[in-house]
């Protein structure tokens, strides 16, 4: 198969020319989208090397891109994963440790599997949490780890995440979003370290954020939804380490 080379404008200076036309004309061929997937693929090191600003870059191009909406899922994933691999080679050196959100520090076994299988899915998902975190420093001084910014933060990933993973336009499904949301939020709950009442609380409150999308909203309409959530004590928190309701205080 002809090298694919997609648009990429990185952050870091460095640039690879082509388009989605060379990139469809390509995978045009005898072979099927899943055989091509199968072999090109995500290695440990590539996930291992890219930063959370990698994740928003690459959904920033990719939703910018006018066709890609358009493309199915399988074409959608050989997408992603022509471009994870091509910002990882563009690199002038690797980066070993992960700049992610403190929620989210390291990438455990469970999430490398999600990132592999659904590529697409993974460049929306850290979109989504990244908004969450940046969102919950600028509306919370207090309770950032197991307190009530914490709860927001997972009800607004999750509300956020459901958003992105639903689909586009006419094909936009709450019920699907729902559903790949979960797929990660659990994922990322498998730490087999976390204390367990602050699985309880994470749980709970990633399903709070999901259950607000029933159609679709705006990013601020969906901060507005989480917070309301928080300060009407649906959400959890912990206090005395005890699994409580959330407050208004911030």
């Amino acid at each position: 198969m002809k090298k694919i080379f997609l648009t990429l404008v990185l952050f870091f200076g460095i640039s690879v020319s082509s388009s989605i036309h060379a990139y469809a004309d390509d995978i045009a061929t005898d072979e099927s989208v899943a055989e091509q997937i199968s072999n090109e693929s995500l290695s440990d090191e590539v996930i291992d090397s890219l930063t959370i600003d990698d994740f928003v870059k690459a959904y920033e191009i990719s939703s910018s891109d006018e066709e890609f909406k358009d493309l199915s899922e399988d074409d959608q994933n050989l997408y992603m994963i022509k471009l994870y691999n091509e910002i990882y080679e563009s690199k002038s050196y690797r980066v070993t440790a992960r700049y992610l959100p403190s929620a989210y520090e390291n990438l455990n076994s469970a999430e490398k599997k999600l990132v592999k299988s659904y590529p697409a899915q993974a460049a929306q998902v850290y979109t989504a949490s990244s908004l969450a975190t940046k969102r919950t420093n600028a509306l919370y001084k207090n309770g950032l780890h197991n307190g009530n910014g914490d709860a927001f933060r997972h009800t607004y990933w999750n509300a956020e995440m459901a958003t992105m993973l639903a689909g586009y336009g006419s094909s936009f499904n709450p019920s699907n979003g729902k559903t790949n949301a979960k797929r990660w939020a659990d994922a990322h709950e498998e730490n087999k370290n976390q204390p367990a009442n602050e699985k309880q609380m994470d749980l709970f409150n990633n399903n709070v954020g999901r259950s607000i999308v029933n159609k679709k909203y705006s990013s601020k309409d969906l901060e507005k939804k989480a917070l309301a959530k928080v300060d009407a004590g649906s959400c959890r928190r912990i206090v005395n380490n005890k699994v409580v309701a959330t407050t208004k205080a911030r």
